[in-house]
């Protein structure tokens, strides 16, 4: 299995989704976490517009239109207050793998 590339920095602009039926939100990553972490799940360090965030992409059993699986990073309500941004709103994004030792 190939390792991801040391500390490689994912940037990407995403719109913000909103998860049905209560206050949550949350971007799609758009990359294929397999092919690129080797693993369906990753603890990350994220900035959304520049506000920094400890999380991890994750499936949550949703799917892309192409009907393929669909890999989330969820945006906190405190961080989408702090940005001024909601579901709809597009934010600039940069994502990097924390490995098992980070303390961030």
């Amino acid at each position: 299995m190939a390792e991801a590339e040391e500390n490689k920095i994912y940037k990407f602009e995403a719109e913000i989704k909103k998860v049905p039926d209560i206050d949550g939100a949350y971007i799609i990553f758009p990359y294929d976490i397999r092919a690129e972490f080797g693993r369906g799940r990753v603890r990350v360090s994220v900035t959304f517009d520049g506000v920094e965030y400890n999380g991890s992409i994750v499936n949550m059993g949703m799917k892309n239109e192409d009907g393929s699986i669909c890999y989330i990073i969820g945006l906190r309500k405190d961080i989408r207050a702090r940005i001024g941004k909601k579901p709809g709103d597009r934010v600039q994004i940069t994502v990097i793998e924390r490995k098992e030792t980070d303390t961030r």
